[in-house]
């Protein structure tokens, strides 16, 4: 039920970002002690950055987060970071299922 990945974001590896996304999110916001479901997109990207393909950049990386369906859109801060909601049912959903 996902929509297609933007063509510009078909070259790289989206299984494998998103595969290292969804860890990321579970481990260090939703499993944390005292983070919440929020992430800034530039923080997540940072977070990430080190195990994503090199050829993501911020910009890149922004159109990723808005096809995927576990994060939704919350606000935009003041740097242009966008702040996303984690959406834990979506993020448990197993991304090969419709």
């Amino acid at each position: 039920m996902v929509d297609e990945p933007p063509a510009t974001l078909r070259r790289f590896d989206l299984e494998r970002a998103d595969e290292v996304v969804r860890r990321h999110l579970r481990r260090e916001y939703l499993e944390h002690p005292t983070r919440g479901p929020y992430v800034k997109s530039r923080v997540l990207y940072e977070g990430v950055e080190a195990e994503i393909d090199p050829a993501f950049s911020l910009e890149l990386f922004g159109m990723f987060c808005e096809s995927r369906p576990y994060l939704e859109k919350w606000s935009r801060g003041y740097s242009g970071s966008y702040r996303y909601r984690i959406l834990a049912a979506e993020l448990d959903r197993d991304p090969g299922s419709t």
